[in-house]
């Protein structure tokens, strides 16, 4: 394990320099924990394990959970959450990010109740069509606001 270790060094080291505010190394340096403080509301946490071929995990929990997927090394992660806390640091400035994050954790109760909708429930074809039909509705519509919003320039 003397390489993981050296990678979650590596890792520890430069997310301090980036501003991480906690580092917490569970089982042995296979499942780290990263907390980044950017505002006195706004808090950034990353998960990340290191698969036994060395490969990276990472995941990001707060302020709203999303899998990022695997990467190749220490390097890809911490290229990654530098450009995340880069957007998040300027994101937080603008007016509409609390509803940004509240549209956020509403997407997140949404895959929630479909799963338990469909693990408890028997749904009928007719629904199922229905239910996917708005749902493609929504995605459509964020790929027309993404399309003509401005775009916003990051450090």
């Amino acid at each position: 394990m003397l390489t993981s270790s050296f990678s979650g060094d590596l890792i520890n080291v430069a997310l301090r320099q980036m501003g991480a505010t906690s580092i917490k190394e569970v089982r042995n340096g296979i499942l780290y924990i990263a907390k980044f403080e950017l505002s006195d509301d706004l808090r950034v946490t990353y998960v990340f394990d290191v698969t036994k071929r060395n490969k990276y995990f990472l995941q990001r929990v707060e302020p709203y959970p999303m899998s990022h997927g695997d990467f190749d090394g220490a390097d890809e992660v911490i290229d990654f959450i530098r450009r995340d806390i880069s957007k998040f640091q300027s994101a937080k400035n603008s007016h509409n990010f609390p509803k940004f994050l509240d549209t956020a954790n509403q997407m997140i109760l949404l895959s929630h109740a479909v799963e338990l909708l469909f693990l408890e429930r028997n749904v009928s074809a007719e629904e199922l069509d229905d239910l996917r039909a708005r749902l493609e509705d929504c995605v459509e519509e964020i790929r027309k606001i993404h399309g003509h919003a401005p775009r916003v320039e990051n450090k």
